[in-house]
């Protein structure tokens, strides 16, 4: 039996950061991955995708031109795109390799179980924990249960990254940021795509942003966007596959894409033997990460929450340092921040309205449209809107819902102020260059100040 301080079950970005905080601590790690080193992020996820939508997005642009401008699409290789796409994941891969060779921990190539409360099992050998362990074991996708889904041979989004030519028509399932993101994409390379909705998009960002984003799709001349529209049965066809809506109309298409999320990836971990407590597919574990047992924690997208990078590491680190030491550090929630990368993109962070009136805050509001903005006028922009909220007594920073051009850089801005709690007023002191594209949080600072109580 090998002996370690901390066990890392996992090789992806939580994982690795978890090791590294378990390292400065001053524990000796040992960490389990099996298959390609890397991560979802880099392997399946944010990194090739967004490749992919740079050049969907240049197509989409040379296509439309700009006022007296005039352009158009020479030419469209979709087997290059994907190539670049492919030369990008390797230059990541390699640079994140090399951080994991560099990390000072072991590195097993063995998927491990869990033996006993403190002992796991992997590549035929057993392994012993003295501190703690981290379960992070990332996701996998999932198909929504739709009678015949699973024998149509549908799409996943780990799929359609591996697709050599893109289908001459499309139905996408989902408005997540799965769905938004490669509906757009293959509907900017040239494919068909009805893209479906059990729910109106965005609808839990806010209904300003809803609204926009709908608009948006709407004017995309390869995308047809079904809202609140429930697919009954999913069958094979000659030419493909269709699609049974409770409405009794059916849509087909060459292929189906099910983008409707990923689940957890616990099969084989023999949580059990480690006493950790399961529910539905969530792991129980406070905000220090620890599960029902209280030597295993978890992070990352296994823990069935807050799929995102920036999260997995935050999570990563607070449950390696809290293995190694058995302290209760927590991870941070107050600026949660989830980006679509959409064109325009949506960012949020902190507290919508809807949220903040939930929990019983009073809040105040500002919004505006891009397309009614100075720098976005200058760029002919049509679709967009900022919204900020802020408390009504103290005019502090609650959260911000933004979807317009470059809303993935733009919300930092709003996290830093954020950050050190700054209000409204803090912001109507800054410097604002004009015209630029930030400056219009400039304009909703002086709506919120104006109505903050005091």
């Amino acid at each position: 039996m090998k002996t370690y301080d901390v066990l890392v079950l996992g090789g992806g970005t939580a994982g690795t950061a978890a090791a590294r905080a378990a390292r400065r601590a001053g524990a000796s790690v040992a960490v389990f991955n099996d298959g390609e080193l890397g991560g979802l992020c880099i392997l399946l996820g944010c990194m090739p995708t967004k490749t992919m939508l740079h050049s969907a997005h240049a197509a989409h642009h040379a296509r439309h031109g700009a006022p007296g401008v005039a352009t158009s699409l020479d030419g469209l290789d979709f087997a290059a795109i994907m190539d670049n796409k492919d030369r990008k994941v390797a230059r990541f891969q390699a640079a994140k390799i090399a951080g994991v060779q560099a990390g000072d921990f072991d590195l097993v190539d063995a998927r491990a179980r869990f033996a006993g409360p403190d002992t796991v099992e992997a590549g035929g050998e057993t392994y012993r924990f003295t501190q703690g362990a981290v379960v992070a074991t990332g996701s996998v996708p999932t198909l929504p249960p739709i009678a015949g889904i699973e024998d149509v041979g549908a799409l996943t989004s780990d799929d359609a990254l591996r697709l050599r030519e893109p289908p001459a028509s499309l139905v996408v399932l989902g408005v997540g940021a799965i769905g938004l993101e490669l509906g757009q994409f293959f509907a900017r390379v040239g494919t068909r795509v009805d893209l479906f909705a059990r729910r109106r998009v965005f609808e839990d960002v806010d209904p300003a942003v809803s609204a926009e984003m709908e608009a948006a799709l709407g004017a995309e001349p390869n995308l047809t966007l079904h809202q609140e529209r429930c697919p009954t049965r999913v069958r094979r066809t000659a030419e493909g596959v269709a699609v049974d809506l409770a409405d009794g109309t059916t849509v087909e298409a060459e292929a189906i894409l099910a983008a409707t999320g990923r689940r957890w990836n616990v099969e084989g971990l023999g949580l059990d033997a480690a006493g950790v407590e399961v529910a539905g597919e969530t792991l129980h574990a406070g905000p220090d990460m620890r599960t029902s047992n209280p030597r295993v924690f978890v992070a990352g997208d296994v823990s069935g929450e807050r799929l995102l990078l920036h999260v997995a590491n935050w999570e990563g680190a607070v449950a390696g340092h809290n293995a190694a030491t058995g302290d209760d550090r927590r991870v941070e929630q107050r600026l949660h921040m989830e980006v679509v990368f959409t064109d325009p993109p949506m960012a949020r962070i902190g507290l919508s309205e809807h949220e903040a009136r939930a929990r019983g805050m009073e809040v105040v509001t500002a919004e505006a449209r891009f397309p009614s903005t100075g720098r976005a006028i200058t760029m002919d922009v049509e679709h967009g809107v900022w919204k900020l909220v802020a408390d009504a007594r103290t005019g502090e920073l609650l959260g911000s819902q933004i979807l317009g051009p470059r809303a993935d850089d733009v919300v930092h801005v709003v996290s830093t102020a954020m950050h050190f709690r700054g209000t409204a007023r803090d912001l109507l002191a800054m410097p604002w260059y004009h015209p630029t594209l930030t400056e219009v949080l400039l304009s909703l600072a002086r709506d919120v100040d104006a109505r903050v109580a005091g």
